[in-house]
Protein backbone atom coordinates (compact mmCIF):
# COMPACT_ATOMS: atom_id res chain seq x y z
CA UNK A 1 0.00 0.00 0.00
CA UNK A 2 1.00 3.59 -0.57
CA UNK A 3 0.55 6.88 0.27
CA UNK A 4 0.40 10.04 -1.79
CA UNK A 5 1.71 13.34 -1.06
CA UNK A 6 1.01 16.11 -3.74
CA UNK A 7 2.16 19.14 -1.13
CA UNK A 8 5.31 17.53 -0.13
CA UNK A 9 4.69 17.33 3.47
CA UNK A 10 5.15 13.64 3.10
CA UNK A 11 7.71 13.43 6.43
CA UNK A 12 6.05 14.51 9.48
CA UNK A 13 9.52 15.81 10.94
CA UNK A 14 10.81 19.28 10.70
CA UNK A 15 14.11 19.99 8.92
CA UNK A 16 16.06 22.21 10.90
CA UNK A 17 16.56 25.72 9.03
CA UNK A 18 20.34 25.58 9.70
CA UNK A 19 20.94 22.32 8.17
CA UNK A 20 19.34 23.96 4.96
CA UNK A 21 21.63 26.79 4.98
CA UNK A 22 24.82 24.70 5.94
CA UNK A 23 23.72 22.47 2.82
CA UNK A 24 22.70 24.88 0.45
CA UNK A 25 26.52 25.61 -0.94
CA UNK A 26 27.14 22.40 -0.85
CA UNK A 27 24.25 21.75 -3.46
CA UNK A 28 25.04 24.54 -5.02
CA UNK A 29 28.67 22.80 -5.77
CA UNK A 30 27.21 19.65 -6.74
CA UNK A 31 25.13 21.73 -9.60
CA UNK A 32 27.61 23.24 -10.87
CA UNK A 33 30.24 20.28 -11.66
CA UNK A 34 26.80 18.73 -13.10
CA UNK A 35 26.33 22.23 -15.08
CA UNK A 36 23.03 21.89 -13.79
CA UNK A 37 20.10 24.72 -13.83
CA UNK A 38 21.41 26.72 -10.45
CA UNK A 39 17.73 26.98 -9.63
CA UNK A 40 17.29 23.54 -8.21
CA UNK A 41 19.09 24.15 -5.43
CA UNK A 42 15.21 26.29 -3.99
CA UNK A 43 14.13 22.26 -3.91
CA UNK A 44 16.32 22.10 -0.90
CA UNK A 45 13.06 22.13 1.75
CA UNK A 46 11.17 20.40 -0.58
CA UNK A 47 12.34 17.64 -2.15
CA UNK A 48 16.59 17.41 -1.43
CA UNK A 49 16.03 17.77 2.36
CA UNK A 50 12.73 15.42 2.80
CA UNK A 51 13.79 12.63 0.70
CA UNK A 52 17.49 12.82 2.19
CA UNK A 53 16.16 12.59 5.88
CA UNK A 54 13.55 9.63 5.12
CA UNK A 55 16.79 7.69 3.62
CA UNK A 56 18.50 8.43 6.52
CA UNK A 57 16.17 6.42 8.52
CA UNK A 58 16.05 3.50 6.25
CA UNK A 59 19.77 3.04 6.38
CA UNK A 60 21.59 -0.55 7.96
CA UNK A 61 24.35 1.31 10.07
CA UNK A 62 27.07 -1.35 10.35
CA UNK A 63 24.96 -3.86 8.14
CA UNK A 64 26.07 -3.12 4.79
CA UNK A 65 24.74 -0.78 2.70
CA UNK A 66 20.65 0.20 1.59
CA UNK A 67 20.69 0.17 -1.90
CA UNK A 68 18.57 2.29 -3.57
CA UNK A 69 17.37 2.09 -7.28
CA UNK A 70 16.53 5.51 -8.92
CA UNK A 71 15.08 4.62 -12.47
CA UNK A 72 13.54 6.92 -15.20
CA UNK A 73 13.10 7.61 -18.83
CA UNK A 74 16.42 9.26 -20.02
CA UNK A 75 16.85 12.60 -19.75
CA UNK A 76 14.72 13.14 -16.85
CA UNK A 77 17.52 14.36 -14.19
CA UNK A 78 18.33 11.17 -12.66
CA UNK A 79 22.01 11.76 -12.09
CA UNK A 80 21.36 15.56 -11.12
CA UNK A 81 19.07 14.28 -8.51
CA UNK A 82 21.45 11.53 -6.94
CA UNK A 83 24.48 13.19 -7.17
CA UNK A 84 22.62 16.38 -4.68
CA UNK A 85 21.16 13.39 -2.46
CA UNK A 86 24.53 11.82 -2.05
CA UNK A 87 25.96 15.03 -1.28
CA UNK A 88 23.75 15.87 1.21
CA UNK A 89 23.27 12.58 2.76
CA UNK A 90 27.16 13.05 3.53
CA UNK A 91 27.72 16.02 4.70
CA UNK A 92 24.40 16.53 6.34
CA UNK A 93 23.45 13.32 7.62
CA UNK A 94 27.33 11.78 8.24
CA UNK A 95 26.28 8.57 6.26
CA UNK A 96 28.72 7.37 3.58
CA UNK A 97 26.75 7.39 0.36
CA UNK A 98 27.71 6.38 -2.92
CA UNK A 99 26.03 6.89 -6.77
CA UNK A 100 26.86 4.01 -9.04
CA UNK A 101 25.22 4.82 -12.38
CA UNK A 102 24.22 1.84 -14.81
CA UNK A 103 25.85 3.55 -17.68
CA UNK A 104 28.97 3.39 -15.97
CA UNK A 105 28.47 -0.76 -15.71
CA UNK A 106 28.42 -1.12 -19.64
CA UNK A 107 30.42 -3.56 -21.46
CA UNK A 108 33.84 -2.35 -23.00
CA UNK A 109 33.32 -1.15 -26.64
CA UNK A 110 34.80 -4.51 -27.72
CA UNK A 111 32.98 -7.10 -25.71
CA UNK A 112 29.72 -5.59 -27.46
CA UNK A 113 31.09 -5.46 -30.72
CA UNK A 114 32.17 -8.90 -30.01
CA UNK A 115 28.99 -10.09 -28.54
CA UNK A 116 26.88 -7.91 -31.12
CA UNK A 117 28.97 -10.50 -33.94
CA UNK A 118 27.48 -13.54 -32.09
CA UNK A 119 24.05 -12.60 -31.48
CA UNK A 120 22.43 -9.18 -33.31
CA UNK A 121 24.44 -6.22 -34.86
CA UNK A 122 22.19 -3.98 -32.96
CA UNK A 123 23.66 -4.94 -29.26
CA UNK A 124 26.74 -2.83 -30.94
CA UNK A 125 25.09 0.23 -29.70
CA UNK A 126 24.98 0.92 -25.40
CA UNK A 127 22.24 0.84 -24.12
CA UNK A 128 19.35 -1.73 -23.83
CA UNK A 129 19.54 -4.88 -21.18
CA UNK A 130 22.38 -7.31 -22.99
CA UNK A 131 25.13 -4.08 -23.13
CA UNK A 132 26.21 -4.22 -19.49
CA UNK A 133 28.76 -6.23 -17.91
CA UNK A 134 26.56 -7.65 -15.50
CA UNK A 135 28.81 -10.47 -13.93
CA UNK A 136 31.38 -7.73 -13.31
CA UNK A 137 28.44 -5.33 -11.85
CA UNK A 138 27.38 -8.29 -9.41
CA UNK A 139 31.27 -8.65 -8.34
CA UNK A 140 31.18 -5.40 -7.36
CA UNK A 141 28.12 -5.04 -5.43
CA UNK A 142 29.18 -8.16 -3.39
CA UNK A 143 32.66 -6.23 -2.68
CA UNK A 144 30.87 -3.01 -1.91
CA UNK A 145 28.46 -4.79 0.38
CA UNK A 146 31.56 -5.83 2.73
CA UNK A 147 33.60 -3.02 2.41
CA UNK A 148 35.20 -2.38 5.46
CA UNK A 149 37.00 0.46 7.52
CA UNK A 150 39.83 1.99 5.76
CA UNK A 151 39.13 -0.37 2.78
CA UNK A 152 39.14 1.04 -0.74
CA UNK A 153 37.88 -0.07 -4.21
CA UNK A 154 37.66 1.34 -7.19
CA UNK A 155 34.51 1.74 -9.64
CA UNK A 156 34.30 1.82 -13.61
CA UNK A 157 33.47 5.35 -15.38
CA UNK A 158 31.85 5.21 -18.81
CA UNK A 159 32.85 8.66 -20.99
CA UNK A 160 29.39 8.55 -23.79
CA UNK A 161 31.90 10.79 -25.88
CA UNK A 162 34.19 8.33 -27.01
CA UNK A 163 31.66 4.97 -26.56
CA UNK A 164 33.55 3.06 -24.15
CA UNK A 165 35.50 2.89 -20.44
CA UNK A 166 37.85 5.50 -18.92
CA UNK A 167 41.28 4.43 -18.57
CA UNK A 168 41.48 2.63 -15.04
CA UNK A 169 43.07 5.01 -13.35
CA UNK A 170 40.49 7.50 -14.14
CA UNK A 171 38.05 5.55 -12.18
CA UNK A 172 36.07 6.59 -8.72
CA UNK A 173 37.79 5.50 -5.41
CA UNK A 174 34.97 4.01 -3.03
CA UNK A 175 36.17 4.03 0.90
CA UNK A 176 34.62 1.34 3.22
CA UNK A 177 32.02 1.03 5.10
CA UNK A 178 29.56 2.17 2.96
CA UNK A 179 25.38 3.49 4.37
CA UNK A 180 23.43 3.95 1.49
CA UNK A 181 23.88 3.65 -2.66
CA UNK A 182 22.06 5.03 -5.54
CA UNK A 183 22.39 3.16 -7.74
CA UNK A 184 20.64 5.01 -10.93
CA UNK A 185 19.90 4.02 -14.80
CA UNK A 186 16.72 4.26 -16.94
CA UNK A 187 16.66 0.77 -16.73
CA UNK A 188 17.05 0.07 -13.49
CA UNK A 189 14.84 -1.71 -11.48
CA UNK A 190 12.87 -2.93 -15.50
CA UNK A 191 10.93 -6.10 -15.27
CA UNK A 192 10.34 -8.44 -18.59
CA UNK A 193 8.33 -7.03 -21.21
CA UNK A 194 5.03 -9.66 -21.37
CA UNK A 195 3.62 -9.21 -24.37
CA UNK A 196 3.82 -7.54 -27.82
CA UNK A 197 7.14 -8.58 -28.59
CA UNK A 198 6.45 -10.13 -32.10
CA UNK A 199 5.49 -6.82 -34.07
CA UNK A 200 8.21 -4.49 -34.49
CA UNK A 201 6.97 -1.52 -32.04
CA UNK A 202 9.17 1.44 -34.80
CA UNK A 203 11.16 1.74 -37.54
CA UNK A 204 14.71 0.85 -36.60
CA UNK A 205 13.19 -2.54 -35.45
CA UNK A 206 10.94 -3.48 -38.47
CA UNK A 207 14.31 -1.94 -40.53
CA UNK A 208 16.96 -4.10 -38.30
CA UNK A 209 15.20 -6.56 -36.22
CA UNK A 210 11.90 -7.52 -38.07
CA UNK A 211 12.27 -11.24 -37.03
CA UNK A 212 12.52 -10.03 -33.37
CA UNK A 213 15.97 -11.68 -32.62
CA UNK A 214 17.21 -8.73 -31.00
CA UNK A 215 14.07 -7.73 -28.87
CA UNK A 216 13.59 -10.85 -27.61
CA UNK A 217 17.18 -11.25 -26.33
CA UNK A 218 16.70 -8.27 -24.32
CA UNK A 219 14.12 -9.31 -22.70
CA UNK A 220 15.99 -12.78 -22.13
CA UNK A 221 18.50 -10.93 -20.37
CA UNK A 222 15.88 -8.90 -18.19
CA UNK A 223 14.37 -12.76 -17.20
CA UNK A 224 17.52 -13.51 -16.14
CA UNK A 225 20.78 -11.74 -15.73
CA UNK A 226 19.42 -8.22 -14.62
CA UNK A 227 16.68 -9.60 -12.65
CA UNK A 228 19.34 -11.06 -10.75
CA UNK A 229 21.32 -7.39 -10.77
CA UNK A 230 18.01 -5.66 -9.87
CA UNK A 231 17.39 -8.22 -6.64
CA UNK A 232 20.42 -6.75 -5.23
CA UNK A 233 17.76 -3.45 -4.55
CA UNK A 234 16.65 -2.96 -1.20
CA UNK A 235 14.21 0.05 -2.07
CA UNK A 236 13.08 0.91 -6.13
CA UNK A 237 12.21 4.69 -6.78
CA UNK A 238 10.78 5.97 -10.22
CA UNK A 239 10.91 9.36 -11.97
CA UNK A 240 7.89 9.37 -14.13
CA UNK A 241 7.24 11.14 -17.22
CA UNK A 242 4.59 12.31 -18.17
CA UNK A 243 4.51 10.72 -21.76
CA UNK A 244 7.04 9.15 -24.15
CA UNK A 245 6.93 12.17 -26.65
CA UNK A 246 8.73 13.97 -24.01
CA UNK A 247 11.81 11.88 -23.71
CA UNK A 248 13.17 12.73 -26.77
CA UNK A 249 13.29 16.16 -25.88
CA UNK A 250 14.69 16.17 -22.66
CA UNK A 251 17.54 13.61 -23.95
CA UNK A 252 18.37 15.81 -26.56
CA UNK A 253 18.84 19.21 -23.98
CA UNK A 254 21.14 16.26 -22.61
CA UNK A 255 23.48 15.78 -25.74
CA UNK A 256 23.38 19.02 -26.37
CA UNK A 257 24.73 19.87 -22.68
CA UNK A 258 27.46 17.33 -23.77
CA UNK A 259 28.44 19.50 -26.70
CA UNK A 260 28.74 22.36 -24.68
CA UNK A 261 30.66 21.31 -22.36
CA UNK A 262 32.98 19.11 -24.18
CA UNK A 263 36.43 21.27 -23.85
CA UNK A 264 35.13 21.67 -20.03
CA UNK A 265 34.90 17.52 -19.76
CA UNK A 266 38.07 16.68 -21.73
CA UNK A 267 39.97 19.93 -21.24
CA UNK A 268 43.59 19.68 -23.59
CA UNK A 269 42.41 15.48 -24.45
CA UNK A 270 40.00 17.18 -26.76
CA UNK A 271 41.80 17.40 -30.22
CA UNK A 272 43.00 13.75 -29.25
CA UNK A 273 40.20 11.67 -29.19
CA UNK A 274 37.31 10.92 -31.47
CA UNK A 275 34.38 11.99 -30.32
CA UNK A 276 30.98 10.57 -30.86
CA UNK A 277 28.14 13.41 -29.43
CA UNK A 278 25.24 12.75 -31.90
CA UNK A 279 23.44 15.46 -33.51
CA UNK A 280 19.34 15.88 -33.04
CA UNK A 281 18.59 13.54 -35.76
CA UNK A 282 20.98 10.98 -34.75
CA UNK A 283 19.55 11.18 -31.45
CA UNK A 284 16.31 10.33 -32.95
CA UNK A 285 17.26 7.19 -34.61
CA UNK A 286 19.42 6.13 -31.32
CA UNK A 287 16.00 6.50 -29.13
CA UNK A 288 14.42 4.03 -31.09
CA UNK A 289 16.43 1.40 -29.99
CA UNK A 290 15.15 2.77 -26.17
CA UNK A 291 11.93 3.06 -27.06
CA UNK A 292 10.45 -0.35 -26.31
CA UNK A 293 11.46 -0.52 -22.93
CA UNK A 294 10.85 2.93 -22.42
CA UNK A 295 6.93 2.38 -22.93
CA UNK A 296 6.92 -0.49 -21.10
CA UNK A 297 8.29 0.67 -17.84
CA UNK A 298 6.15 3.84 -17.86
CA UNK A 299 3.24 1.85 -18.13
CA UNK A 300 4.55 -0.67 -15.17
CA UNK A 301 6.70 0.92 -12.97
CA UNK A 302 4.79 3.61 -11.21
CA UNK A 303 2.56 0.64 -9.33
CA UNK A 304 6.02 -1.34 -9.08
CA UNK A 305 7.98 1.56 -6.92
CA UNK A 306 8.63 2.10 -3.62
CA UNK A 307 8.76 5.83 -3.94
CA UNK A 308 7.39 7.75 -6.62
CA UNK A 309 8.12 11.00 -8.28
CA UNK A 310 5.91 12.05 -10.50
CA UNK A 311 7.35 14.46 -13.19
CA UNK A 312 6.27 17.79 -15.15
CA UNK A 313 7.27 17.87 -18.87
CA UNK A 314 9.76 20.34 -18.15
CA UNK A 315 11.20 17.71 -15.60
CA UNK A 316 9.75 19.51 -12.02
CA UNK A 317 8.79 17.05 -9.12
CA UNK A 318 5.04 17.72 -8.72
CA UNK A 319 4.22 14.75 -6.79
CA UNK A 320 5.74 12.21 -4.41
CA UNK A 321 4.48 9.11 -2.92
CA UNK A 322 5.90 6.58 -0.10
CA UNK A 323 5.35 3.84 1.38
CA UNK A 324 2.82 4.31 3.98
CA UNK A 325 4.53 3.22 7.48
CA UNK A 326 3.53 0.75 9.76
Amino acid sequence: MFKQQSDFDFVNLSMPDTLSHRLRFEVEQTLSCLYADASLVDQMDRLYLPFSNWLSQKAHIGQGPLIVGVGGAQGCGKTTFCSVVSRILNKGFDLNCVVISLDDLYSTQHDRMKFASQTSSMFAVRGVPGTHDVRFALSLFDRLKNLKEGEVMKFPCFDKSIDDRKSVHLWKEVQGPVDVVLFEGWCVGAPPMMDLMNSPINALEEREDAQGVWRNKVNQFLEEDYKTLFSKIDLMTWMQAPSYDVVYHWRNKQERMLENHLHDIHGILLDTIDLKVMSSDELKGFMQYYERLTRHMLAVMPNRADVLFTLSDKQEVLEMRFPVEH
